[in-house]
């Protein structure tokens, strides 16, 4: 091994690390400008509504939250812009199973007119949460961020467009009992006023910090991924879409998407450990995700309601659905999935062929090759038996239900970590050390198995392919590099190129993945990480050894 190859190799591993950290950049908050969204006007109104617990079971100050939001309305939007939509609880159709309701629910609806009646939609639930769900959670939040992010934002935004002119009008939905049973948005999406709305755009939080992500979408989503593509520093992956259908969670946008409603969902994910809780409260708020909110939904807010393009009722609705990822900050990829699903299958057959000539041309024995798919088939299993016995201990000794897409605890993120690390750093000694002639077989397996899985996940899933695409792509490059190009340099600016642009895929991935899914979702992110270094581990040697 030379040292100057070494140093290389860790120059640009920590080039990738460092740059894995700016994919989920949240930005610094404005406090001063006003003729923007403006983070200190908006934390002022999470701190008079998080004052005190306002669930419905609470109902002085549920009533004291709404009758603040109702007079903010009014003095932003005026009097005969604001709407209190109040249903006896008699109304309410209730899931199989819930109490009767001892209560009756009102929303609040403000709009701001423009030439058409057509519509975006905003909705964010003024209720916090007030019994304790499922094991591990407090109950008695306050409510600051789940949902008083949203409250807040649809304020702002309240209060930058009133007197302006518009094309298409914006209509601002805050409701009630979101946190007992989605009772407000369910009878809110029975108006009539739903009818001019084009597109729905629902804020929420689960948790209270980092960035905020994009992590719903209607479907077909085509028109509405174009349309996300307008936001400033957006955080999305379609795999995102996917993940959520299997999570215990369901939002306000659940009732709209019921109706037909195209529409996007908006979340920070980060703070679990206060989601559900007292510690949910003003003192625990972060600046940089409200901004962050600010920064993704104002430019959707602006494009829908100055653009008559958007006039039709009928604008998002889709006949297709994208492919999309966040590569880097404000660097947004999206693409069709017939478009995605025509490059996989030329792909996995071109990496088949390619292997197939190897075969005939006898620089691949099918004895090392055999084992080699083997071996990548072992330290699989082996990551997702430690992943899941990890995440199960870790369970047991905080004393909550183990799930593995929710784990209730404080304690993940180091085991996590940990766990991740032991798993990379045994893979790479076992390859350095005892992988010897089975090396190049390796390399191409992994190649093969990535592409082989982005083709079956574009057909049955195609939300999640790109998650293999990208990495089985790069083996199949650097197969053909190791095989064809004999320049040194070449091949260490391309190697050193294909490392640093799939740890910011791979790493801002599974931390986004761990959040939604706590350390619950080890195994797979154990998995996952196996399918990366099965390409990721032979290019750092191949690095080494130049």
């Amino acid at each position: 091994m030379k040292w100057n190859a070494t140093i290389y190799v860790i120059l640009t591993l920590l080039a990738g690390l460092f740059l894995s950290y700016f994919v989920l950049y949240t930005p610094i908050p404005n406090t001063d400008d006003e003729s923007v969204f403006n983070t200190r006007i908006a934390t002022e109104h999470i701190a008079r509504i998080a004052q005190d617990q306002h669930s419905v079971y609470d109902p002085a100050n549920h009533e004291d939250v709404r009758v603040y939001l109702r007079d903010q309305l009014i003095a932003y939007l005026g009097a005969e812009n604001v709407q209190e939509m109040d249903y006896d609880r008699s109304l309410v159709t209730l899931d199989d199973g819930d109490d009767e309701l001892t209560y009756d629910i009102h929303n609040l609806l403000g709009v701001i007119e423009g030439d058409s009646p057509t519509g975006i939609l905003l909705v964010g639930h003024y209720d916090s949460r007030g019994h304790i769900g499922r094991t591990g959670e407090l109950g008695e939040s306050y409510g600051a961020a789940d949902d008083g992010y949203a409250i807040a934002t649809m304020l702002e935004i309240a209060r930058l467009y009133a007197d302006r002119d518009l094309e298409n009008s914006i209509y601002i939905l805050m409701t009630d009992a979101e946190e007992t049973g989605l009772y407000g948005a369910q009878m809110a999406a029975q108006e009539d006023f739903v009818d001019d709305i084009a597109l729905v755009i629902n804020i929420e939080a689960r948790g209270v910090k980092g960035p905020v992500y994009m992590f719903e979408t209607s479907t077909p989503n085509d028109k509405v991924v174009e349309f996300y593509a307008n936001v400033e520093l957006p955080v999305s992956y379609s795999l995102a879409t996917a993940v959520y259908t299997v999570m215990p969670n369901s939002t306000d946008f659940t009732e709209f998407l019921a109706v037909d409603k195209p529409g996007l969902n908006f979340a920070v994910l980060n703070g679990l450990q206060y989601y559900h809780t007292p510690f949910d409260n003003y003192t625990n708020i972060n600046q940089s995700s409200i901004e962050h909110y600010g920064m993704q939904i104002v430019p959707l807010v602006e494009e829908f309601a100055t653009n008559s393009d958007y006039s039709g009722v009928d604008s998002f609705e889709g006949e297709s659905d994208k492919v999309f990822f966040t590569l880097f900050a404000n660097v947004f990829v999206h693409y069709g999935e017939g478009f995605a699903q025509v490059l996989h299958i030329v792909l996995f057959l071109t990496i088949i062929g390619f292997t197939a000539w190897l075969f005939v041309k006898k620089e691949l024995k099918a004895k090392s090759f055999l084992i080699a798919g083997v071996l990548i088939d072992v330290a699989l299993i082996a990551a997702v038996v430690l992943g899941n016995v990890v995440g199960r201990l870790v369970a047991f000794f905080s004393k909550v239900p183990f799930n593995m897409t929710y784990v209730r605890t404080m304690h993940g993120d180091v085991p996590t970590l940990l766990t991740l690390i032991a798993i990379a750093g045994g893979l790479f000694w076992w390859y350095r050390a005892k992988a010897d002639d089975k090396k190049p077989s390796i390399l191409l397996w992994g190649a093969i198995i990535n592409l082989f899985l982005a083709l079956v996940t574009g057909f049955v899933l195609s939300g999640a392919s790109f998650l293999f695409l990208i990495v089985g792509l790069t083996g199949l490059i650097v197969v053909v590099f190791d095989r064809f190009v004999a320049n040194p340099i070449a091949r260490r600016i391309i190697y050193a190129l294909l490392m640093v642009l799939n740890i910011i895929i791979v790493v801002p991935i599974l931390f986004s993945l761990y959040l939604a899914l706590t350390i619950g979702g080890l195994l797979a992110l154990g998995a996952i990480l196996v399918f990366y270094l099965s390409v990721l581990i032979p290019l750092v040697d191949l690095q080494l050894e130049l």
